[in-house]
């Protein structure tokens, strides 16, 4: 006992204890024999179910490729029924929605109008029976007479028909055929060629016997008409919609096969992985069952919550792993690819850091892909990406009246007082404000002066205004000095005698530069700019100059006033309107809209449709000459108001004062403070006009970028899961990408644009049609402008030279109004070959997903059309033909009072009505053939943009396949990219 090692009384306290934890011992083994026993159970029923799910697995194996979850499949399986249920819905709604929309067509057809019931009513007076022409020979000239009166209104209801309701059921047709998908070359020749054949029996049939040519006789005649041939083109358009229908049921009914076929493929795999999961769930919910019967008989501790909890613990099922059925990471990273917001970039961040960002990210991604196959296509684009967005510039036009202050609002956004203000209308240069370069460093100035020949047709212009016209320089000199010896000028030649006598006074000190560039500094810029005899023979004139404006890379365009007569100003403006990034138009607080503001507005309202965005800015400048706010906001509402009637909605309009705000910038304190105005009001403008260069247009480009890059990773996965095939996979895969390049190829080269053309044409011909219908219902205005009390008074003058003058006055406004719509068709044209590029882009990129799925195709976004030239309207119009109208002119008080001005115009518009009708029809041609030979151009480059695309992404794929490519490599590359691509989350 006493030795120091004796254990004895620790081995009697251990049997003590182990008596007195004798029940708890006795627990605790019954428990883990219990729980020992239920995982056998669970084992004996896993192997008991092996063979089973063994079989289930290798058939699902067999089923599936890539996709594993019952979710997937699930969700498949609804989508699909759903279209299922659609397409059957589809057969009854869709001749209901035809008819309900031919219907709305028809009714709103108007094919009566006021000109062709007044032929109705001939036609109608000449075959009452006491109708005659002449004395003699009668019968004869009366049959001519009826039969010239039907067919003059024949050609009036066929044209308003064809107008009014031919072509927007060929639209209709067209449209039904491509948003359901129908693939029928002959069918949409049909359509796009649809028209309705009828002759003028029709209309003499529907005369009846003993009807007047009374009032209500000629309306109750006129419905009758309308009414036929409505029916007519009702039937005709019926005809063919069944036509497209029954070839849209026979696609549908493969289309349904196949969504069956495919529902029953879906469904099979659903019920194969549904009894995997259902031999799994019931082994675990017999282990449930047991935990329970254990729990509910108290052998277990209802207080003892761990070892329930380690007793219920399940044993490890096996779970649907089979390595055919893993989602591969494409998949994985399809799931967590970054969603760039719209926004998300620009908050936060300054524009500068923003394109810095963006260029910076663009140049890392193009060094992972460099070097990589099949991304050569990938490295270019986003390097230029990334040199555009580095070295963006935005053209920022100027316009309005001259004497609108724009060179004042021009200086107030430099923050110096830079432009002088142009000295006239006609002597105006273009000058531009733009970044300096290394080349031209501050300060430095460009100036292009005219050529001779620019300066010799503005020259000849002005002379015409004199009645005068030069062949020669010389004659066109002698001609200018004597026209500068007159004493005086009218209103309309003032600005015309005053550029001839400053072209004499600086034409020997500028001749020798006529078609030179000259490099000045600033000091000498007044002059060129704002001296009459240097300015009017400058053509445009740059001025590299630091600032805040041209550090964001804008270059600021002050064009020549809204009011300058010079044609190529003309042609100019529209160039800017077209292809500018904004336009700022000016217009002076007190001054109403000159003519020349409401030609320019009439324009910007044509076009605005066409704009990619909403790019117009309105200014109301020396908004201090308001004397309180109640002023100033009833001006702006009147603004507003005038912009509506042009066309020009919801403007983004400013008022401000363009001299308190450069005071503001320059630190100078206004004389007498801003009155009612507590600041200048240049502020709210240039946080809009900021906000829209460097972030709505920025971001187009940004998100470019980024869906770019997108693209780029996504090829780097489809090479990385080409890589991972076995090899006889691989062999397999090579053969199918050669057939399938080939056949993409094949696809490539059978592209048609004949129908693009076709509908082109037609295209034009409906925009010309509507382009002479809006001028002739601007007539009646150009007529009371130029024919006025003002132009013809009785006080002595010349009335035949004055007569004349109103003439040529009206012929310049048609003829100029007459251009103007051309250019606005002109872009109108475009927009319908951009979105024609679009679609055969769209129909070309589902055609090659069916061929090979996911060949990752960019758009070429550098495709644009040049806008041809359009000749003033009656340059060279034999003034003879309208003598007759000239005559009736007696005298004021009989031209005014009486309302004799009347016949004048009737009988001036009956003669003008064929020269509109020829002008139209030569433009029409014209531009056919200008943007007929450009879509052609398009179509090749836009073809060949898109075989490299495939060659490149096929080159890849095959150099993976035959293991020419390190793997590893790849998915590094995709890791790297998919980090820069998370980075901008």
């Amino acid at each position: 006992p006493d030795n120091p090692r004796n254990e004895w009384n620790e081995l009697v306290e251990c049997f003590q204890k182990l008596f007195r934890e004798k029940d708890e011992r006795l627990f605790y083994g019954v428990e883990v024999a219990l729980k020992r026993l239920i995982d056998e159970h669970v084992r004996w029923l896993e192997e008991k179910d092996a063979e089973e799910e063994e079989a289930i697995r290798a058939r699902l194996a067999a089923l599936l490729s890539d996709e594993t979850e019952e979710e997937q499949i699930r969700k498949r399986l609804n989508r699909m029924q759903e279209e299922l249920e659609q397409l059957e819905a589809a057969h009854m709604n869709l001749e209901t929605e035809f008819r309900k929309e031919l219907d709305h067509i028809l009714e709103n057809a108007y094919i009566m109008p006021f000109e062709t019931r007044e032929l109705a009513k001939a036609y109608l007076q000449s075959m009452q029976p006491d109708f005659k022409v002449g004395f003699l020979f009668t019968k004869g000239k009366t049959e001519q007479e009826r039969a010239n009166r039907l067919r003059a209104f024949y050609e009036n209801v066929k044209e308003k028909a064809v107008s009014q309701i031919e072509w927007h059921v060929r639209q209709l047709l067209i449209r039904f055929l491509k948003e359901h998908d129908i693939e029928d070359s002959v069918l949409l020749n049909q359509c796009q060629q649809w028209t309705v054949d009828w002759e003028a029996d029709v209309l003499s049939a529907l005369v009846k016997k003993g009807a007047g040519a009374t009032g209500e006789a000629v309306l109750n005649y006129t419905n009758d008409v309308a009414y036929e041939v409505k029916k007519r083109y009702r039937n005709a358009a019926m005809q063919l919609f069944e036509r497209l229908l029954s070839k849209w049921r026979e696609q549908t009914e493969e289309k349904r096969r196949h969504l069956e076929d495919q529902i029953a493929s879906e469904t099979e795999k659903y019920e194969w992985i549904e009894r995997l999961h259902h031999l799994q769930k019931t082994r675990k919910q017999v282990h449930e069952q047991l935990v329970c019967l254990l729990s509910s008989n108290r052998v277990l501790e209802d207080s003892d919550d761990k070892r329930l909890a380690e007793l219920t613990a399940l044993p490890v099922i096996r779970k649907l792993e089979s390595s055919a059925l893993t989602v591969p990471s494409k998949q994985d990273h399809e799931k967590k690819r970054p969603h760039i917001p719209e926004q998300a970039l620009s908050q936060g961040k300054s524009a500068r850091q923003k394109i810095q960002k963006t260029t910076e990210c663009i140049r890392q991604a193009v060094n992972i892909i460099t070097g990589l196959n099949g991304m050569n296509r990938f490295v270019r684009e986003l390097t230029e990406k990334a040199d555009r967005l580095e070295h963006r510039t935005f053209t920022v036009a100027l316009f309005g009246a001259f004497s609108a202050g724009k060179s004042s609002f021009a200086n107030a956004l430099i923050g110096e007082k830079v432009l002088p203000s142009s000295p006239n209308p006609t002597t105006a240069t273009i000058n531009k404000i733009v970044p300096p370069t290394e080349e031209y460093p501050h300060g430095t100035v460009i100036v292009q002066v005219k050529s001779a020949k620019q300066l010799f047709s503005d020259v000849q212009a002005s002379l015409r205004y004199f009645h005068m016209n030069a062949e020669t320089w010389d004659e066109a000199l002698a001609m200018c000095e004597k026209i500068a010896d007159l004493q005086e000028a009218g209103a309309h030649e003032k600005p015309h005698y005053s550029f001839l006598q400053s072209v004499i006074s600086g034409f020997e000190r500028m001749k020798d530069h006529l078609g030179r560039k000259l490099r000045i500094g600033i000091d000498e810029f007044v002059q060129y700019v704002a001296e009459e005899t240097t300015a009017c023979f400058i053509e445009s004139v740059e001025l590299h100059y630091d600032c805040e404006l041209t550090r964001q890379g804008i270059t600021l365009v002050d064009t020549p006033g809204a009011d300058s007569i010079n044609a190529r100003h003309t042609g100019v403006a529209f160039e800017y309107i077209k292809n500018a990034d904004a336009i700022l138009f000016v217009t002076y607080y007190n001054h109403a809209f000159s003519r020349a503001d409401r030609e320019f507005l009439i324009q910007l309202g044509r076009v605005k449709d066409t704009f990619a965005m909403d790019k117009m800015f309105f200014i109301v400048n020396a908004a201090d000459l308001a004397h309180s706010r109640e002023e100033l906001n009833a001006v702006l509402a009147y603004v507003e108001e005038q912009l509506a009637q042009f066309g020009i909605r919801f403007p983004r309009l400013y008022a401000l004062s363009s001299r308190f705000a450069l005071d503001e910038k320059t630190g100078k304190k206004a004389d007498g403070g801003y009155g009612f105005l507590t600041e200048s009001g240049i502020r709210p403008f240039e946080e809009d006009f900021t906000r829209f260069i460097t972030e709505e247009l920025t971001e187009v480009a940004v998100r470019g970028a980024y869906a770019e890059m997108k693209r780029a990773l996504k090829t780097l996965l489809d090479y990385i899961d080409a890589a991972q095939q076995s090899n006889e996979e691989k062999a397999a895969k090579q053969r199918a990408l050669s057939q399938e390049q080939t056949a993409i190829h094949k696809l490539l080269d059978s592209v048609s644009i004949d129908h693009d053309i076709h509908a082109m044409k037609q295209e034009i011909a409906e925009l010309v049609y509507y382009v002479k219908q809006r001028v002739s219902f601007r007539f009646n205005d150009w007529f009371k402008e130029s024919f006025n009390p003002a132009s013809l008074r009785d006080d002595g003058r010349d009335i035949r030279q004055a007569l004349r003058a109103c003439l040529e006055e009206l012929l310049h406004s048609v003829g100029f109004d007459l251009s103007q719509e051309m250019r606005a068709t002109s872009l109108r044209v475009e927009r319908f070959l951009k979105e024609r590029l679009h679609e055969q882009f769209m129909d070309l990129c589902n055609k090659i997903e069916r061929i090979h799925k996911g060949v990752p195709l960019s758009s070429l976004e550098t495709i644009s059309f040049s806008t041809p030239e359009f000749p003033l309207g009656f340059e060279q119009i034999d003034e003879a033909r309208f003598s007759k109208a000239l005559s009736m002119y007696k005298n004021a008080k009989s031209f005014f009072e009486r309302d004799e001005k009347r016949y004048m115009k009737e009988e001036i518009e009956k003669q003008i009505q064929q020269p509109i009708d020829d002008y139209a029809a030569r433009q029409e041609q014209r531009m056919f053939q200008f943007y007929k030979e450009q879509y052609e151009m398009a179509i090749k480059e836009f073809i060949a943009f898109l075989a490299s695309q495939v060659d490149d992404y096929f080159s890849g794929l095959q150099a993976t396949l035959r293991a020419e490519v390190d793997v590893e490599q790849l998915r590094e590359c995709a890791r790297q990219l998919s980090g820069l691509l998370e980075e901008q989350e």
